[in-house]
């Protein structure tokens, strides 16, 4: 056995490094004792797998796997002890192991579940990922650079050269380690299958993330079974787990069969495995190419690394690949413009990193517009003569927006949704990754100009299914009249969803939901002239895409959230920094959430004079997002690494498509999963109203009123985005 090097290349390592090899290079160098380098993507992989359920999936799949605990090889840390003891379980005949290690040359994986049955070996890759059992794994293109040729699906891609990376080492690594014996691996994908529907109640609470301290000092979350689990599992039921069959697809993989491997991977894929396991074992930096991919690079220094003395990757790679110097770095760059037409890789090619580098030779301007307002590439155009000019005013189109606005009847309700999904239903009767609708608020501006937080929804009782309650709800908030707001395509997306469960359902009042979804929703295909297929008489008015066509400012940047459109109006509108600068939240303006006793003022300025993000100012919301914190580093992250990124995600420029979640999107989705995880036989409403309230009752109250005030102010922010349009449109 040759002599173990300090790192080995991983599963992990492999991934980054098909993504961008110099990412591997600052995965390597930022943890352990090679900590260097700040890696803010730690984070966003733990609140992903928390919200998918990918934890639950992985425990899910060794007992569908049949792995006794003591096969369990998840407990053995570094490369020496789970090798060891690998190669013991496997003198047995007959054994299936979970998180089996193997080892080839410089290369090391450990699989999720290993079945072997004589020289027969079934290697297990689990995710978490959803998949229809009618799509392919691998296409022929008709036309383009690859027609006719083997193509991996793109969706799927990632996922497919993880286990064919992983049959390559099994393969080999028995090859050396057996010599005189021949095995047959067969790679599996185990997925969440779309096809199937789930026949167990609280599927998904039979599985408790938890977390705890290795034997190396690192902190790890798991998920725990709970102990009824087993039992459940026993009875005869529908699998939403099914393991794909990919062994095909792998062995094109790995003889470099498929046409994409010369783009993705510049290379033929084992070829791409001897050289980038070299590079990363001997820790060689190897620059690469630059791309618009490289504006998301995890390896970015935030003001704690900073503090920590820790490195920018993404800094580094700019300063030796395109020259730049830390003055650069605070110029306007491409990173700001995104959407159609906007080249950013091709332009990248040709040394244009920054907006002032954007000509109408390489971006022509287009006045093709048939509609009010702008077009994509008319607002880009505003975007980067602003920019260039230095120009700090707004652009809005008051004639156009004034006219828009006329069409729209008082009263106006504004409403923002909070939903989650998991790959294991939270209950029966569900597909994988079936939206779950558990809360909404409900603000309304009237014609005389009163506003109110009019009503909300929230449910968050385990077992309990909320959809068509919170459709009856809402539509009782709704009522018949006025015009409906959402911002950007998220409420009309659950609505329909909703709309096919109820179809689906038996439930007496099914025709008078869908018939109010159908009012109030579009789907179909868009038409020439600018409508949908399927069009409600009342259909909702999408407040991002107003932003879009007649408002931008530079605060906001290539951004059209919510929570970058806010600080733009309350910083460009002194009428709402006179109004809300004064304590009338609570009173002047009812709330379900604040009292009349103790108003607050929605607008306080930092010691520049610019107006502070009310999200990180409002009464309570600190202390209520401690809670929420609390709550979700109790399963199984460290509470000083979450609530900095946390801070780091509130602060950060958000992408455009307008979202509006709990800060992140990933906290509402987790807390929502602890909820569940209660204990259902408890009435939870009884329990909350009691004198003496229990510990369990204490944090489910802090949660519910944390997720009621952060969705409280997610519809107040589009109500102030109105007031800053209405009363521009008078001036």
């Amino acid at each position: 056995m040759p002599e173990m090097p300090e790192v080995l290349f991983t599963k992990s390592a492999f991934k980054i490094a098909t993504h961008c090899p110099m990412q591997a290079y600052y995965y390597r160098n930022s943890k352990g004792k090679n900590l260097e380098y700040e890696n803010q993507s730690a984070m966003d992989e733990f609140l992903k797998s928390m919200a998918e359920g990918g934890f639950q999936v992985g425990e899910l799949a060794k007992i569908y796997g049949e792995v006794p605990p003591e096969n369990d090889l998840e407990g053995c840390y570094g490369y020496d002890e789970p090798l060891k003891r690998t190669r013991e379980l496997f003198e047995q005949e007959n054994v299936n192991i979970a998180e089996a290690a193997f080892r080839f040359g410089d290369c090391f994986v450990r699989a999720d579940v290993v079945k072997k049955q004589g020289n027969f070996i079934d290697l297990i890759e689990v995710k978490a990922k959803s998949w229809d059992p009618k799509d392919a794994f691998v296409n022929t293109p008709t036309r383009g650079a690859n027609a006719g040729k083997r193509v991996v699906n793109s969706g799927i891609r990632d996922y497919l050269y993880d286990v064919a990376f992983q049959k390559w080492v099994v393969e080999n690594a028995l090859k050396n380690d057996y010599p005189g014996k021949t095995f047959t691996v067969r790679a599996y994908l185990m997925m969440a299958d779309k096809s199937k529907v789930n026949s167990i109640p609280r599927l998904n609470s039979l599985f408790r993330v938890k977390k705890s301290v290795g034997s190396d000092g690192e902190k790890r979350a798991y998920a725990e079974v709970a102990p009824e689990a087993i039992e459940v599992l026993k009875n005869p039921h529908e699998h939403v787990l099914t393991p794909f069959y990919v062994d095909d697809e792998c062995k094109q993989i790995i003889e470099g069969k498929t046409a994409e491997q010369a783009d993705v991977l510049g290379m033929p894929f084992v070829s791409f495995i001897e050289e980038k396991s070299k590079w990363f074992v001997n820790n060689e930096k190897r620059y690469c190419l630059l791309g618009s991919k490289c504006f998301k690079c995890p390896f970015q220094l935030s003001e704690e690394g900073k503090a920590k003395g820790l490195k920018s990757g993404y800094e580094e790679c700019w300063r030796k690949v395109a020259g730049f110097k830390d003055e650069d770095f605070e110029k306007p760059l491409l990173k700001e413009l995104s959407g159609t037409g906007i080249k950013r890789d091709d332009w990248i090619r040709s040394g244009i990193y920054f907006i002032k580098d954007i000509t109408e030779a390489v971006y022509p301007r287009k006045n093709d517009g048939t509609g009010a307002g702008w077009t994509i590439n008319e607002r880009k155009w505003v975007q980067i003569d602003r920019t260039n000019s230095g120009c700090k005013d707004p652009v809005i189109l008051k004639d156009e927006l004034r006219a828009e606005m006329a069409t729209w009847k008082f009263p106006l309700h504004m409403i923002d949704f909070e939903t989650t999904n998991s790959a294991l239903p939270y209950f029966e009767k569900q597909r994988p990754y079936e939206q779950v609708a558990f809360q909404f608020s409900h603000h309304v501006i009237y014609e005389n100009g009163r506003i109110e937080h009019k009503g909300q929804f929230l449910e968050t009782r385990p077992g309990y299914f909320p959809n068509f309650k919170f459709v009856r709800e809402l539509k009782e908030q709704l009522g018949a009249k006025g015009s409906v707001f959402r911002y950007a395509t998220h409420e009309n997306t659950i609505l329909n969803a909703i709309r096919v469960q109820l179809m689906e359902s038996k439930v007496k009042d099914k025709d008078e939901l869908i018939e109010f979804i159908e009012s109030i929703t579009h789907r179909g295909k868009k038409k020439k002239d600018g409508h949908y297929e399927h069009e409600g008489e009342r259909d909702m008015i999408d407040l991002c895409e107003v932003v879009k066509r007649f408002y931008w400012h530079p605060i906001m940047k290539g951004s059209n959230s919510i929570k970058q459109v806010l600080p733009a109006v309350l910083n460009s509108g002194m009428y709402l920094q006179e109004k809300y600068g004064k304590p009338i939240y609570g009173s002047e303006i009812k709330s379900c959430n604040y009292t009349p006793e103790e108003p607050f003022a929605l607008i306080t300025r930092d010691e520049a004079g610019g107006v502070k993000n009310p999200y990180k100012i409002l009464p309570q919301l600190k202390e209520i997002e401690d809670k929420l914190i609390d709550e979700i580093a109790g399963q199984g992250m460290d509470k000083d690494e979450l609530a900095q990124y946390v801070q780091n995600t509130s602060d950060a420029e958000m992408d455009s498509d307008g979202d509006t979640q709990i800060n992140n999107g990933g906290l509402p989705l987790v807390l929502f999963r602890s909820f569940q995880a209660l204990d259902p036989k408890v009435d939870w409403e009884k329990e909350l109203t009691a004198a003496n309230l229990t510990p369990d009752a204490l944090k489910y109250k802090a949660i519910r009123e944390g997720l009621l005030k952060y969705c409280e102010l997610d519809t107040m922010a589009m109500v102030l985005v109105w007031e800053y349009f209405n009363n521009a449109c008078k001036e």
